[in-house]
């Protein structure tokens, strides 16, 4: 198991707690990937699959990027936002954060949400 010298290029917060989870996710990735190279086995890739963000679990999913999208039909979408990530979720509006930062709001009517790839 090798330590992590630098959390440069991560994307977690700067706190004791989220550098302390990194290391062990990278601990536990790489004691996996060790042993799949020495036994031969096949190593498989995580495949994503995009979660249906709504009302009621959209805070299970707050530290997620999100898209955002007005449903046009049942084939058809316009993306309102991609890449953001929900802050708040009422009745008439959804908040989200941009990737600038800036705290953005867009009407419920017709909306949709769902996970996306980091």
């Amino acid at each position: 198991m090798s330590k992590i010298q630098s959390h440069e290029n991560c994307n977690h917060e700067s706190s004791k707690a989220a550098r302390a989870k990194c290391r062990r996710s990278r601990a536990k990735f790489a004691d996996a990937f060790a042993s799949a190279l020495t036994d031969g086995t096949p190593i498989e890739t995580p495949v994503f699959e995009s979660v249906n963000v709504t009302r009621e679990n959209w805070r299970d999913h707050a530290d997620s990027p999100v898209v955002l999208f007005t449903r046009i039909s049942d084939d058809e979408e316009a993306p309102i936002a991609e890449g953001v990530k929900i802050t708040g979720w009422g009745k008439q509006w959804v908040n989200y954060v941009n990737d600038e930062g800036k705290t953005k709001r867009t009407a419920v009517t017709c909306l949709g949400a769902r996970t996306i790839e980091a």
